[in-house]
């Protein structure tokens, strides 16, 4: 009878997880509509009072952890809370992972700038980009917009259905709501930006570890429709911005595979604190550039709007590979459990 209750409940695992993929896919939340939105708002927020760049960097650093509890912990455990006496939980699961997948979901999108890149829009392409990177979109040419949106295309699955198949399995809804805030932080607070090289260090280091498995699932499921494994590109340090951007190995696998050139410098507006979010920028506001030395990945010559449409395809092969076999496996068992 145990055996079978468990049986059920793996089932009903998948099966919430099969929803939420294919609900995301087909109809994903509007960005703005994200309510972690709020919450990078508060992130900033926070980090705009607590965060003191002429203090000593044990200070920054002691802020930045004690920011990041404050933000995450309070959070998960509510969520926890509610989760755990919810009167129908797998709804409950079914809403958290719609939300934190959609969170990532930029296939929509990326077709979207590839046709107004086509047609020589770059401003509307500009428009569309904004809301999904940290980065500011105004100043971006042609081929600066070409390679983000490769670029965002290539780690988005890392972060939305990979690791939320990843740690649901691991610990439940409760996890992965945990884990997408911490990411979220990371987003917030970029670490290889210079007022928050000292008090994202924490974030950014725990993120590295955190992500390493998703992230190496995700290089497994790119590299294997080239041909190869690629193993020589997915062990690679960026030494330029001193290993602060957790990216740089997809980057550099993903230029390599489609042998063009991805990362290079990027520019961040330093404007008020309602100016911080992407797609709230005021294009007609007179606000500082910062502008963010990365490392360069040179594999080919720079991106088109062609190559976009490459990388979308080998990210959704890479999905479905990757979504067919952690959704099979377990119903396989089950059901030889059964036989």
């Amino acid at each position: 009878m145990e055996s079978l209750l468990l049986q059920n409940e793996l089932i009903q695992q998948c099966l919430v997880l099969l929803a939420a993929i294919a609900m995301a896919q087909v109809a994903p939340l509007p960005k703005r509509w994200q309510p972690f939105n709020g919450f990078r708002l508060l992130a900033t927020e926070l980090a705009s009072k607590v965060n003191h760049s002429n203090r000593p960097v044990s200070q920054q650093m002691t802020a930045g952890i004690l920011a990041t509890l404050l933000l995450v912990i309070p959070i998960t455990v509510i969520a926890s809370f509610l989760l755990e006496f919810a009167a129908f939980p797998w709804f409950f699961d079914f809403i958290v992972l719609y939300c934190c997948i959609s969170d990532y979901q930029f296939t929509h999108q990326a077709k979207r700038i590839q046709i107004a890149l086509e047609q020589n829009n770059n401003q509307q392409a500009k428009a569309l980009l904004a809301p999904w990177v940290s980065q500011s979109t105004p100043r971006l040419s042609s081929v600066g917009l070409c390679k983000t949106t490769i670029e965002k295309t290539l780690t988005s699955p890392i972060y939305g259905s990979i690791s939320s198949i990843v740690f649901f399995a691991v610990g439940g809804a409760s996890t992965v709501i945990a884990v997408h805030l911490l990411k979220q932080l990371e987003l917030s607070w970029p670490p290889y930006q210079k007022k928050y090289i000292n008090f994202a260090s924490f974030i950014s280091q725990f993120n590295r570890v955190l992500f390493f498995l998703p992230q190496w699932i995700w290089h497994c499921s790119l590299a294997i429709q080239f041909g190869q494994l690629g193993l020589k590109s997915m062990w690679v340090n960026d030494t330029q911005s001193q290993g602060l951007n957790n990216d740089y190995r997809t980057l550099h696998l993903g230029a390599n595979l489609l042998k063009i050139e991805l990362g290079g410098p990027q520019q961040f507006l330093t404007p008020t604190t309602a100016q911080t979010l992407a797609y709230q920028q005021d294009l007609a506001a007179q606000v500082n550039v910062e502008k963010v030395t990365l490392a360069k990945v040179i594999a080919g010559p720079l991106p088109q709007y062609q190559h976009i449409q490459v990388a979308i395809k080998a990210s959704q092969n890479g999905k479905f590979f990757f979504l067919s076999l952690a959704l099979l496996l377990p119903l396989l068992w089950a059901t030889l459990q059964t036989v």
